[in-house]
This record gives structure tokens, sequence and C-alpha cells, in this order.
């Protein structure tokens, strides 16, 4: 083989310390998946196995399939690799605009290409690798010659650079975006299902429903639907799956893409369908408007932030069962035609098992229910919460400092969107 002072060497040495910068640029260090899709779909390219880079096998290699996998029914390798595209161009607009060489994942495969910065294709096939001292190959990719990059001590600051580098990433600024709400449930080997609400309607003939909002389970008082179908001289039958708000299936689908892009195993699942037993040993994420939270009040956790139904006539709202000073007791919406206030909690619960989390985010309608979703997926948001939490002391007013928490915030809306999620107020819950 060739002495580290041949080009081939040098030449590697300058595509991986590209590699690592990318790995710890804010584009791609804070997604598991997309780091290891890259840093394998490089190591594999620069070693001549690029046949080894098929759909099957970076889905066993890469992301933990079982070896009866199917591509065609888990798309996993081809939604990761078209968002590795993406953030491999952003970054490249940002951070790596002046890099000497790209890399790139060109559509249709998943071997990597490197491009100068004059953008010119650099193939890296297994000749591209030196082969003996006494035949030093000069060629690379499609005839192309790769220019003298460094010499002497600009090849030794390089590489003494990219040592440094490499020994030191941990020490790197990273936004701590993530450690209380969802530290537990990406580092967690477990499972992750993220279930959707679906409130309960009733049906009549001729494609008629009815939904009673005081009504989520076929076992509660009915007796206003029967009166009223028995009005319209129909039989009513209770349909558990026609409906569910759109901001909850945009919140669930948000949420279950951020938590893949985190390395989380995750499926989604009708909240109605889910019993004790499919939650056994695995998270969960519920994203469901609060009127309809019936697996929640199956477990009876504890809640410092209930849901008030406002039967009484001023609307339904959340309670503060403890207010501190400045806070009202009850937080209900306000607003004018297509501006709106809302409310939702993000409640964070111990599972089922040791090391598993619920956490459920919940809005007083469905569009602040999405609300909830964004804010807990918002790096933005979350550093600003793990800054109060850190702030907080191991016993304050706010309760006695656990891992589980309730955090309410107000969500503002246009024509039934949401458009921002504010912190509000938090309280800690029990450890037991």
């Amino acid at each position: 083989m060739m002495s580290g002072t041949s080009e081939a060497p040098a030449w590697h040495s300058v595509a991986l310390a590209e590699l690592d910068r990318i790995l710890q640029s804010r584009f791609l260090r804070e997604s598991k998946q997309l780091c290891a899709l890259l840093t394998h779909a490089v190591h594999e390219t620069l070693a001549g196995r690029e046949d080894g880079l098929k759909e099957y096998i970076l889905g066993l290699q890469v992301f933990n399939r079982p070896p009866d996998y199917d591509p065609r029914n888990d798309a996993i390798v081809r939604v990761q690799a078209s968002l590795l595209r993406k953030r491999l161009a952003e970054y490249y607009e940002h951070e790596g605009r002046n890099s000497a060489l790209r890399i790139e994942l060109p559509r249709g495969g998943y071997a990597v290409r490197f491009v100068e910065a004059k953008n010119a294709a650099l193939d890296v096939p297994p000749a591209a690798l030196p082969q003996t001292e006494d035949e030093p190959v000069q060629q690379l990719g499609r005839g192309r010659y790769w220019p003298a990059l460094l010499t002497g001590v600009a090849l030794g600051a390089l590489l003494a650079t990219t040592v440094a580098l490499w020994l030191n990433r941990d020490r790197w600024p990273r936004k701590p975006a993530s450690r209380a709400l969802w530290g537990s449930i990406i580092d967690s080997k477990a499972e992750t299902v993220v279930s959707f609400g679906v409130p309960l309607f009733f049906a009549g003939g001729n494609g008629f429903f009815v939904r009673d909002t005081s009504v989520n389970t076929i076992f509660e008082n009915t007796g206003r639907i029967k009166h009223l179908f028995d009005a319209f001289g129909y039989t009513f039958r209770p349909q558990e799956d026609v409906y569910t708000g759109i901001g909850d299936a945009i919140g669930t689908h948000y949420v279950a893409n951020w938590l893949q892009d985190h390395g989380v195993r995750t499926t989604v699942a009708n909240s109605n369908y889910l019993g004790l037993s499919d939650i056994e040993d695995k998270n969960l994420v519920v994203v469901s408007s609060a009127r309809f939270q019936t697996l929640l009040q199956q477990l009876k956790r504890p809640n410092l932030f209930p849901f008030d139904p406002g039967n009484d006539g001023p609307g339904s709202g959340f309670s503060v069962l403890s207010p501190l000073p400045g806070e009202l007791p009850v937080y209900r919406p306000t607003g004018t035609v297509g501006v709106s206030t809302s409310y939702a909690v993000l409640s964070l619960w111990p599972g089922r098992q040791p090391n598993t989390r619920m956490l459920y985010l919940s809005g007083l309608e469905t569009w602040s229910t999405q609300g909830a979703a964004n804010y807990a997926i918002d790096q933005d948001r979350l550093t600003d919460l793990q800054r109060r939490i850190d702030q907080d002391p191991p016993d304050g007013p706010r309760g006695k400092k656990s891992p589980y928490f309730q955090v309410l915030i107000r969500v503002e809306g246009k024509n039934n969107r949401a458009r921002a999620s504010i912190y509000v107020t938090h309280r800690y819950l029990p450890t037991n």
C-alpha cells in the first residue's frame, strides 16, 4: 500500500473531515438516524462497496430492521434518504458553503458522491484507492485528476485539526433542547407508540352523524343522543373510527416523524383501539384534544391542570389546582373573528413499565392540540423549557422536582390554525 504521503490517503482525510463537520452541524447532530445513514454511506463508498448500499441491506444494517423486513411495506430507508438529501442541501447553503469538498447523495441510489467546490463531480470507485507503492493511482472517477490540495505543513495542519475536532466532538456546544421532555424516550430502547385521539360519533341513516362533546364512550349517558335520534326516527349506532381532528392528525404526523428522525422506533395507532396490553414495555405519546382522552381516564395519572368542560356556561378550559401569584385559576380560550387564543397541556408521566414514559399533548381544540405538538418538537421552545427546569430549586413553589411534570402553554392561532405556542407555567408531578 502507499504511504501516508500519497494523494489518496490525503484525499480520504479530506472526505472524512468533511463528513465529521456535517455530523457536528446543526442540520444533522440532533438526528441519530441521519448521522448513521450518512456515515455508513460515506465509509462504504470510500471502501468501494457501493453494491452493498441497497435499500434492504441499509434497513438491516443502519435502521435495525428484522430479517423479514420488506421495503415495500416499510419506507424507512427511502424516507430518511430523502430527508438526508434536504439536510445536506441546507448544510451547504449555510455552514458548509465554503467547503472545498462536498458530499452529496444523488437521487436514485444510496452511494454518496464527492464534488469539488467548482462543482466538478468526483466519483469514488475502488480505483480511487491506492494499490501499491510503485503504482500510485492518480485518476479519480471519470478521468479527472485530484489537484494537489495540501502539501507539507498544510497537510499536517489539516490532519491535526481533524483529529482534534474528532476527539473533542462531544464538547462542541449543543442546544439542550430535549433532555427533560424527550431524553428518556429518545434514549430508551423501547418502541414508542404515537396515538391520535378519535372522538365518539353516533350514526343514523342517510349519512347522518352526531357528536355530543360530553360523551366519549358508549358507557356514558347517551340520553341526549337517543332523544335526538328518536325525534328523527333513526336508530343510533356508535361509530369510533369515522373522524379525528385535523390538528390531532397533523400533530401526530409531526411528532412521529420527529421521533423517527431522532432514532426512535415508532408506530402510529388509533387511541380507541389501544388497551393497556398494547403499551406494555413501550413508550406512549398521545396527541389528542382534551375532550376525548379516554385512555388517560383509564390510567388515572395525576393531573394538576385538569380539563374543565365549562358546563356552567363559561366554556371549556384548563384549571390550575394551586395557582401561583400571577396565575389564573382557569385558562379559557379568547379571541375575535379569525384570531384566537387557546391553551394546551403537555404531561409527562411514568409509563406502564420501568424506564418507559407516557407523554400527552392535549389542547382545548384540535388546532391548539397541533400547537402543543409544535411546541413539543420546536428547538427554541424546548431550549427555553429546559432552561426553566434547570433553574427550578429541588423543592420550590412548582413542586418537588421530579422527572415527571406538566406544562401549560398558550396557543395563538388565526382561522383555526396554530401560529405560535408560548410557555405559561409548569408543575412537577410525584415520582411514584
